[in-house]
């Protein structure tokens, strides 16, 4: 494993997220030990997370916090990390060697999961890519990435000043494409959704040596596959389904940057 995510020398890529939501596990808890037994060897960092979102009680404006309990179990170097939910697992890195190596982490994931907890359904399967694009000297993000996700209106004073956001979503089968493409000045950051993540940062994640960076963006892209009603989990039928989510997200980063880019990134 380097410390570059992804198999191209010069990867994009930041940050990577894939998801199987299950229905509600209420007794999680009582298969813990075993779960952490079975993972120890490949990670033996282990972590309770407790996070805390808000429900809107009866319509009302008024919210309420409600605690969420989890586990996480994270390899040696804290750079890939497994976390077990009432609602399903997370496999989530900010390194690895290329995507079949996250892939086949995740059916060892889902098959730990279906062979210690009886009677497992799911309802969701996501996968996500949040890359960052950091132009070199000179150069702006433009250059990287497709022009029609280009929202700017040329009113700023300077080049340099234009900060904007394009959402794009996508009809998929059983699901959605999205894509959420962020520009601005300096280090770019992941989402507010998952800028919390317990893992050791990326490379891309870090300012090159207190550099000061000029305009840089952030591509986020998911691929959500959704149930029409849930269905006991079958591990082959899983990965199959994130094999196709892979080459939807492919497809995805293909058609939102530049063949310059992309001959940056990964030069022959």
């Amino acid at each position: 494993m380097t410390e570059r995510l992804g198999a191209w020398s010069n990867a994009p890529l930041a940050y990577v997220l894939a998801e199987v939501r299950t229905e509600q596990l209420a007794d999680i808890k009582n298969y813990l030990p075993a779960i952490g037994g079975r993972l120890r060897d490949e990670f033996p960092i282990q972590r309770r997370l407790q996070s805390v979102k808000f429900v809107a009680m009866n319509s009302q404006p008024m919210m309420t916090a409600d605690q969420e309990e989890s586990w996480e179990y994270a390899t040696p170097d804290n750079r890939i990390a497994a976390i077990f939910r009432t609602n399903g697992i997370v496999l989530h890195a900010t390194s690895y060697t290329d995507s079949q190596d996250f892939l086949q982490r995740l059916a060892r994931l889902v098959d730990v999961l279906v062979n210690e907890v009886p009677a497992v359904f799911c309802s969701q399967l996501g996968l996500r890519y949040v890359d960052f694009v950091l132009p070199r000297d000179n150069e702006t993000p433009e250059q990287y990435m497709d022009s029609r996700l280009n929202a700017d209106l040329g009113l700023s004073d300077d080049s340099k000043g234009a900060r904007f956001t394009t959402i794009s979503s996508y009809n998929k089968d059983n699901g959605t494409l999205s894509l959420r493409y962020a520009r601005g000045m300096g280090q770019p950051q992941l989402p507010p959704d998952i800028a919390g993540v317990a893992l050791k940062p990326s490379p891309l994640m870090k300012s090159e040596h207190g550099k000061e960076l000029g305009p840089t963006s952030v591509l986020d892209t998911d691929r959500i596959f959704v149930y029409s009603s849930p269905e006991r989990i079958e591990k082959a039928d899983v990965m199959t389904k994130f094999q196709q989510m892979k080459a939807d997200i492919k497809q995805a980063f293909t058609a939102a940057t530049t063949k310059f880019a992309r001959s940056i990134w990964n030069p022959k």
